[in-house]
């Protein structure tokens, strides 16, 4: 058992972050270095749906539309990152 020094002070520190031990993940850090109307190609509907949720998270909206690569015959899709007050460019 430890012997606690009734007499001892102890310094009250404020403002120390706690640290954190999570890594941001890779949908997270791509979408912090994005800006309006971006957009990013994923290869799979769960990497689509990981890339939007790490836009909306940031405050933003998102986008996004598959397309056919004609060369291989498989699905593609593109996100893009939009304003909260989106219109068309159009």
């Amino acid at each position: 058992m430890t012997n606690i020094n009734k007499n001892s002070i102890y310094k009250i520190e404020r403002g120390i972050p706690i640290p954190s031990n999570r890594k941001r993940g890779k949908w997270v850090d791509l979408a912090s270095r994005m800006n309006d109307y971006d957009s990013v190609v994923v290869k799979t509907p769960n990497e689509c749906v990981n890339m939007r949720q790490a836009i909306i998270r940031k405050g933003k909206k998102s986008s996004a539309r598959s397309f056919l690569n004609h060369e291989t015959g498989t699905n593609f899709y593109r996100v893009w990152q939009l304003p909260v007050k989106w219109t068309s460019k159009g």
